[in-house]
């Protein structure tokens, strides 16, 4: 006969209560790393790749008929002297506008879409030990609507704290500073710092998002639990999302080089471009699921004690 298993402290017959959040799942008695998760990455990887290909597609478009006639393509761009480079930023000035709604829209809606495999890939890291597609899906699924919440406050709350650095910053710039190198430097200092709360809330973003689907989070809740884990080991968490972004950012400009050498001029050196960037896209995909799993281990350290110290029961789909 199995022992009973300890409830939640939440009353499940509560659930339907407005304001009230539902009772957490309980968390797995071993978080799994990236690697052990190859197809929920895989599928993430997928996706990114692709949507950033369909966003991207205007502005190849408008490259590719700037540089296209040329035997050489688009390697011309990179010539000494930057002549044709310095050609394209003229000619996309002209065209901003249009590719700017174009990439902007384009975005959202890869971003939007892009929740899915993200959830999914979440599921996958928030239980150790062998997974069902059912499982794994039902959990994606019932976090869907939390996150979609979590993205688009998160979106908002990023855009007003950039506009809060940068409006004021530029302007003070402008006024204050006569040379335009100076005036370029300082506009520079002033993105850098803009960035500073714009990755702070990027990281509760991602702590809440794992709060989400790994203990089947409501908003408000997972929030508060976001910050918890940001409260109980700030430096830890800065440091586990900073060096994997560091090291995505060394990555996609690997790829970036990587097609500048191949360059552009047959099929074999477009195909060596595009593995390129594939590779770079797949170091990208894994790093940020290689963060995803250390967010969940940060989650575990700020739980409350009787919470660590308890037997976990693994979600197996069903219910």
């Amino acid at each position: 006969m199995s022992a009973p298993v300890e409830r939640s402290a939440s009353d499940p017959g509560s659930q339907g209560t407005a304001g009230v959040d539902p009772p957490r799942e309980r968390r797995a008695a071993g978080r799994p790393a990236a690697h052990e998760r190859p197809a929920a990455v895989a599928l993430y990887f997928g996706y990114r790749a692709l949507a950033s290909l369909v966003v991207a597609a205007p502005l190849s478009v408008f490259v590719a008929r700037v540089v296209g006639e040329y035997p050489r393509g688009d390697a011309i761009l990179f010539d000494p002297g930057g002549l044709m480079l310095r050609e394209l930023v003229r000619l996309s000035a002209l065209a901003a506008a249009a590719l700017a709604v174009q990439l902007g829209v384009g975005a959202l809606l890869a971003a939007a879409l892009g929740l899915v495999p993200l959830a999914v890939l979440l599921a996958a890291l928030s239980q150790g030990g062998p997974l069902s597609a059912q499982a794994v899906g039902g959990r994606a699924a019932r976090a869907l609507g939390p996150l979609a919440l979590l993205w688009g406050i998160a979106l908002a709350a990023q855009v007003a704290a950039a506009a809060l650095v940068l409006l004021p910053g530029t302007k003070l710039c402008a006024e204050l500073l006569v040379l335009p190198r100076n005036r370029d430097l300082a506009a520079i200092a002033v993105a850098v710092i803009a960035l500073v709360p714009v990755a702070a809330l990027g990281l509760v973003h991602d702590l809440a998002r794992v709060a989400v689907v790994g203990e089947q989070r409501g908003f408000y809740m997972a929030v508060s639990r976001g910050f918890d884990a940001l409260r109980a080991a700030p430096l830890a968490a800065a440091w586990a999302w900073a060096y994997r972004g560091a090291l995505t950012v060394v990555a996609l400009a690997g790829g970036a080089w990587g097609v500048h050498l191949a360059g552009a001029s047959d099929g074999p050196s477009v195909a060596a471009a595009f593995a390129a960037q594939l590779a770079a896209f797949a170091a990208a995909a894994y790093l940020r699921a290689s963060w995803l799993a250390a967010a969940f281990r940060l989650l575990d350290r700020a739980a409350p004690t009787h919470e660590r110290d308890e037997h976990t029961v693994p979600d197996d789909g069903a219910g």
